[in-house]
Parts: C-alpha cells; sequence; structure tokens
C-alpha cells in the first residue's frame, strides 16, 4: 500500500507533463498577448550608430547609415523571431531591476565617449535613458540590457572599440 502512492502521483506527474507538452497545442496565446505591450529600442553611437528594435516577438537590427565595417553583418539590415517566453522573461527583469527608476541621463565629462541610448515603452508608457559614455557612468542595467539584445539577435554584433 506504502508503494502505490509514490507510483500514482508519477503516473500523474507524467500524464501533466505529456498534456502540458502535447503536439499541436497552443502554448502561448497569453504570453505573445504579453510580448505584444513591450517595445524596446537600443541605439549605438560612437562609430556604430546602429540600433535593435525588440517589438512583439521579432528583433531587428539596423546598420547605421555610414556603416562600413570589415564584417557585413554590421553592414546589413537583420530581423529574427524569438521565443515569446524569452523574451517576456527578459522584459520582466528590465522592470523588476528598476528601470522604470532609472536617471533619464547620465552624463560624462570625457571628450571620447560612445554612447547608449535605450528606450522601453509598455502600453503606452515609454522611458528613454541615455549614457554619454557606455563604458563609464553607464548603469549596469543599461549594460546589460545592450549585451542581452546583441545575444538575442544572433549575429555577434558586439561593440568594437577603436584604439585612441
Amino acid at each position: 500500500m506504502k508503494y502505490i502512492y509514490p507510483k500514482i502521483l508519477l503516473a500523474c506527474l507524467i500524464l501533466a507533463i505529456y498534456c502540458n507538452n502535447k503536439p499541436g497545442r497552443n502554448k502561448s496565446p497569453f504570453i505573445s498577448d504579453q510580448t505584444n505591450q513591450y517595445t524596446l529600442l537600443v541605439q549605438r553611437g560612437a562609430f556604430h550608430f546602429d540600433s535593435f528594435e525588440i517589438k512583439k516577438n521579432k528583433i531587428s537590427h539596423i546598420p547605421g547609415i555610414s556603416s562600413n565595417f570589415e564584417t557585413s553583418t554590421y553592414n546589413e539590415n537583420s530581423r529574427s523571431v524569438l521565443d515569446s517566453l524569452q523574451i517576456l522573461g527578459f522584459f520582466k527583469k528590465i522592470e523588476a531591476n528598476g528601470f522604470w527608476n532609472l536617471k533619464t541621463r547620465y552624463g560624462t565629462e570625457i571628450s571620447c565617449n560612445s554612447q547608449l541610448i535605450v528606450t522601453l515603452t509598455m502600453n503606452g508608457k515609454s522611458k528613454t535613458v541615455i549614457c554619454d559614455d557606455y563604458q563609464r557612468d553607464c548603469p549596469e542595467l543599461i549594460k546589460y540590457i545592450e549585451q542581452k539584445v546583441i545575444e538575442l539577435e544572433g549575429n555577434d554584433l558586439k561593440r568594437i572599440y577603436l584604439p585612441g
């Protein structure tokens, strides 16, 4: 008798997992609706002058007007579809880490800098955070957003630094 309960529990667990992962089941209409509420725009300065946009479950890379990199992926528009659950988690993490509480501008006294601008929009509420210098005086959350967006875009479009 004492061995029957764990077997029943295991059978119920297996059935629940099967029902949750059944082929053809639309798993994410609610998640998809939530991701539709968000838009994220990340704009890089210095000599990149490119931007990344996440809207719904799609990410786009828009190269700068004067992009002339040896690596062609920096010079080309790209667009890819992302997992809605992953994007929703990313947006929730940004909010949980205090994006809405950040200042709108983080200035610097240094002349050689690399600007980073992040704009988050959610249900008509929008906030833009401008960092005059990505390396100095920029909150870690803004740096994280840029790194995560580059990772999500998938073409390894990391920031390139020029000497000097």
